[in-house]
């Protein structure tokens, strides 16, 4: 990664930017406080989180995750989460 001091030139090549996006989303900081302590432009970092979960979302792909007894489901699609039990209404 390249930064020249002064600037807000901010160079990191797609594998860095993976590498960052994952150490921004496990640290829990802010956006800001993130980019301050490790010299990235914020609106760089805005950026490259706006165009991964854009890209996340063009695959058409959700993870079903089984959580407690066999007879619940929880489907997962970004953000959002369904609770599926048994006896559940099909047609709603």
């Amino acid at each position: 990664m390249e930064q020249a001091f002064g600037t807000s030139t901010f160079r990191a090549t797609p594998e860095q930017w993976q590498v960052l996006l994952g150490e921004y989303s496990e640290n829990g900081k802010s956006i800001r406080r993130f980019c301050r302590e490790k010299g990235i432009p914020h609106n760089q970092l805005s950026y490259h989180l706006r165009r991964a979960r854009k890209d996340k979302s063009k695959h058409g792909f959700i993870e079903l995750v089984r959580k407690a007894a066999p007879c619940n489901l929880w489907v997962e699609a970004g953000r959002y989460r369904i609770h599926v039990q048994r006896g559940f209404d099909a047609e709603l």
